[in-house]
């Protein structure tokens, strides 16, 4: 064997150990993982008008069929039902009513189960007794009963974020709250809107990753469901999708609440609100308003169809908007028809002043005026001296500047 030989084996063997490196420590697991969906939350015992429902979510990085998987409760368990066929994205949450599936959550022991294609046993859990109006829900590594309460208005948030990633799970509560949409999905952003309570006193970002959004008009009253959390900024509900939505009634008004510049340190994040001032400055996506307290810092979204070029530093405008807190409290209005500019009142001339004095004026009369005058009288005394001389008058001679002359008979004029 050559030294040449010798190398491109070696090579090749170097190749070979390379590729079952990739395949068992990365691709196996990898494949593993996709295959994966679980449990996510239950409800088994509804308050009253609540339906009795499951959800599954996708942990893995791949979109998973659900064509071929089963499930079954305890009483079910040798006897499993087919899951209907449903594509979840990664990270994706499935909601799905019981009776739809032939299986019903007792209210005291129970227990699921869920097969993947192959048959393969790929989750199951179990509980005891469930609350009434309780959710039970993975946090983690372990499931809890969870309460469903929150207010608009409070400004203590309930939970704290531990993470950004849209598939692991933040420690904190399952809420459900009601308010007034006062923002739409797109308007501000595409992964959150905003609902505002109804006596304006307090508002909340409603936010989903995935951008699933139902049908949403602005003086909706909702109902939403999710995960309340916060940042360092201001509170926000996390949903999963348009199914933790439901839309209550429809053509409410939000009073908006009209406020200077000196009390934007005092109002809540959501809280709708008009404000009058002139454009000190602006740059690409800001506008810097000034009253006669302060300053406010006004943001542009894209989905408002607002522009820099809408705005004349100098000019007057009263803004409708939302008080958002991002580093700061700032007014971020939702449309075009937020901005309305303010016209300023002209002053008149003084020349349209009225003099309503009593004092006398004199009339001044014009040159031309007493040109006519001595035209005619000098026309008249023409006449007379012609009808007092003997048959009258030759004719006249010269006409000049107003000047008659007049040539008799005799030569004498």
């Amino acid at each position: 064997m050559t030294i040449k030989e010798g190398f491109r084996l070696i090579l090749g063997r170097k190749k070979i150990l390379l590729i079952w490196l990739i395949t068992s420590n990365y691709c196996l697991p990898f494949y593993v993982q996709a295959q994966t969906l679980i449990f996510h939350e239950l409800l088994p015992r509804p308050a009253t008008g609540e339906k009795e429902y499951l959800e599954i979510i996708n942990v893995s990085q791949e979109n998973i069929s659900s064509a071929g998987w089963h499930i079954a409760d305890e009483a079910k368990h040798d006897n499993p039902s087919p899951l209907p066929d449903y594509l979840l994205g990664p990270g994706q949450t499935w909601h799905l009513e019981t009776k739809t599936l032939g299986i019903s959550l007792n209210n005291d022991a129970e227990s699921l189960y869920l097969w993947q294609p192959d048959g393969t046993l790929v989750d199951s859990l179990s509980y005891t007794k469930s609350p009434s109006g309780a959710i039970y829900r993975l946090e983690g590594d372990s499931w809890k009963w969870l309460d469903t309460t929150v207010s608009l208005n409070s400004t203590t948030p309930a939970t704290s974020e531990t993470t950004t990633s849209p598939i692991s799970k933040a420690t904190s509560t399952l809420d459900k709250v009601q308010g007034i949409v006062s923002a739409l999905p797109y308007q501000l952003s595409s992964q959150y809107f905003y609902i505002t309570s109804p006596d304006n006193t307090g508002g909340l970002k409603i936010y989903c990753y995935y951008k699933l959004w139902p049908q949403l008009q602005l003086g909706d009253l909702i109902e939403v469901s999710g995960t309340l959390v916060s940042t360092t900024q201001e509170t926000k509900l996390n949903i999963k999708g348009p199914q933790d939505i439901k839309v209550i009634s429809s053509n409410h008004q939000i009073k908006i609440k009209e406020i200077t510049t000196s009390d934007i340190n005092g109002l809540l994040p959501g809280q709708l609100v008009a404000i009058k001032g002139k454009v000190a400055a602006k740059n690409q996506s800001t506008i810097y308003l000034t009253d006669d307290f302060g300053e406010v810092l006004i943001q542009l979204k894209t989905g408002t169809e607002l522009k820099n070029s809408n705005f004349t530093v100098g000019e007057k405008y009263r803004i409708i908007g939302l008080i958002i807190d991002n580093n700061g409290r700032r007014l971020v209005p939702r449309q075009l028809s937020d901005v309305q500019k303010i016209i300023q009142p002209t002053t008149t001339s003084a020349t349209t002043t009225l003099d309503l004095s009593t004092s006398t004026t004199t009339k001044t009369i014009s040159p031309f005026t007493w040109l006519g005058g001595l035209l005619i009288a000098g026309m008249i005394g023409g006449l007379a001296y012609w009808l007092s001389k003997a048959k009258g008058i030759s004719y006249i001679k010269s006409f000049r500047y107003c000047n008659f002359t007049v040539v008799g008979r005799d030569g004498n004029s």
